[in-house]
């Protein structure tokens, strides 16, 4: 229902969840208000495949149209690590992240931290003044 693309399939949606609502209330009597809940909560885990494919070209796309289509793997990879370790701004994840979603493990520093990190460990002179790097 929050999905419907025009407010008129999102109208006749309410309309039919009311419907079955009253249908469900009557079969289910005092066990109503418990089922109704956990049929909530299960719908919400439902992850559409199609919603996932549109996130990530969404991400991807600026990227594909200012390198005219020809992008790195390198490139791919740093996009993966961002949108892995930003945080949501809105909705019900707001605040967390997809890895901390899929580990359960809290992440301590923003993305671009743990990005520099990353690097500086593969490269210690990465962030050296450029005059103090080896061979100059």
């Amino acid at each position: 229902m929050i999905k419907a693309k025009t407010s008129r399939t999102r109208k006749r949606c309410k309309i039919s969840e009311q419907h079955c609502l009253e249908i469900a209330t009557g079969y289910l009597q005092e066990d109503y208000d418990d089922i109704r809940e956990h049929v909530y909560a299960e719908s919400d885990k439902i992850v559409q495949s199609s919603s996932l494919v549109e996130c990530i070209n969404s991400i991807i796309r600026p990227y594909l149209n200012s390198s005219k289509n020809h992008i790195t793997q390198e490139t791919l990879n740093l996009i993966m690590f961002y949108h892995n370790h930003r945080r949501y701004r809105a909705g019900k994840r707001k605040g967390s992240t997809p890895n901390e979603i899929l580990t359960g493990r809290k992440q301590e520093k923003d993305w671009i931290d743990l990005l520099l990190d990353i690097a500086e460990k593969k490269d210690p002179s990465f962030f050296a003044p450029a005059g103090s790097k080896a061979g100059l």
